[in-house]
């Protein structure tokens, strides 16, 4: 069980007013932004767009590297933002502009639902989240039941329909519930992403839908993480209970009889980065990385939240570059 004192609660709770004064006024940036009109005439850049889905106007940022060739066939990255966050704050914080202008691939950045779709996201009283299927009461998108997995499977098509994307070069990334829908998404639409890299979230799905082919697997998490414990266990934020996460251990295993591996795991721990290794049919089919000491953030960025309530920053591991050598193992 990991509790945050109600004393440092309430102190960082007073301190916060700042930091969600600055992510407010960042959300309503991005929600009262000018979005572009459907196009087919892409050129590098970030492109602001929104796709109807299910009732529900939902918004979505699209970056074309720089020296974009529309004769080019381009791999296709999805990087969904956590609980509370927003495509910009990915876009701002987390340095994938400068890894897709780099490995030369298509990112696309989409927002969660929040409960008032005609308001801007705010952090504290318009959280946008994903309904990664955990059935958890804390997470808004998933008390609405919003359909996020077919609002993703609909943005995919309409990038297809507009870009040129290669089918076999279509990845998925997340951070803390944008990493639970990440999972979702590999059990739930698994012939359509080629590898997927959860980090900082659960896995709270069971099933794999029949007679598919699961996208590999990389799996990133630190083992401080007071939101996302290692071990597992119930989460309260002063006397307030926000869920129970499973051991990360327990939690990964599943996904050995689902890419054909082998029972159990090895590991390595070189400096601050425990590798655990497992014996598949084929090479990088399931990695995960523990990183020691580490909590709440995604690695490799900077952090403006309380390390009391998310732990330290404190691995040397930059997740952008680890994870798209993931990706790009395929090719």
């Amino acid at each position: 069980m990991v509790i945050i004192s109600k004393g440092i609660y309430l102190y960082l709770e007073m301190n916060y007013r700042i930091i969600i004064s600055w992510m407010i006024l960042v959300g309503s940036f991005s929600c009262q932004r000018i979005l572009e009109p459907e196009t087919d005439n892409w050129e590098s850049g970030i492109h602001q767009m929104t796709l109807a889905h299910d009732g529900l106007d939902r918004t979505y940022t699209v970056y074309i590297p720089e020296g974009f060739d529309e004769n080019r066939v381009y791999p296709l990255v999805l990087i969904l933002h956590g609980g509370g966050g927003t495509a910009d704050l990915v876009i701002e914080n987390d340095n994938w502009l400068a890894t897709a202008d780099e490995q030369k691939f298509i990112a696309v950045f989409p927002d969660g639902s929040r409960n008032d779709m005609e308001s801007s996201a705010s952090f504290n009283t318009n959280p946008q989240t994903w309904n990664d299927g955990s059935e958890r009461t804390s997470i808004g998108a998933v008390v609405r039941q919003v359909d996020d997995v077919g609002f993703i499977e609909s943005l995919i098509f309409k990038m297809k329909d507009t870009l040129s994307i290669d089918n076999d070069m279509i990845f998925a990334t997340g951070f803390s519930n944008g990493s639970s829908m990440t999972f979702r998404l590999a059990r739930e639409l698994p012939n359509v992403f080629e590898a997927v890299a959860p980090v900082a979230g659960s896995d709270w799905m069971q099933q794999l839908v029949p007679d598919t082919n699961p996208p590999r697997l990389l799996y990133i998490t630190g083992t401080e993480d007071p939101l996302n414990p290692f071990e597992g266990g119930d989460i309260f934020i002063g006397n307030t209970y926000i869920g129970t996460k499973p051991d990360v251990e327990e939690m990964i295993l599943p996904w050995t009889d689902l890419l054909s591996c082998e029972n159990g795991f090895t590991t390595d721990t070189q400096q601050d980065i425990r590798t655990y290794q497992f014996d598949c049919t084929e090479s990088e089919q399931l990695k995960m990385l523990a990183l020691i000491g580490h909590g709440h953030h995604w690695p490799g960025s900077e952090s403006s939240l309380p390390f009391a309530v998310v732990g330290e920053n404190a691995t040397s591991l930059n997740a952008n570059d680890v994870i798209w050598e993931f990706f790009s193992a395929s090719f």
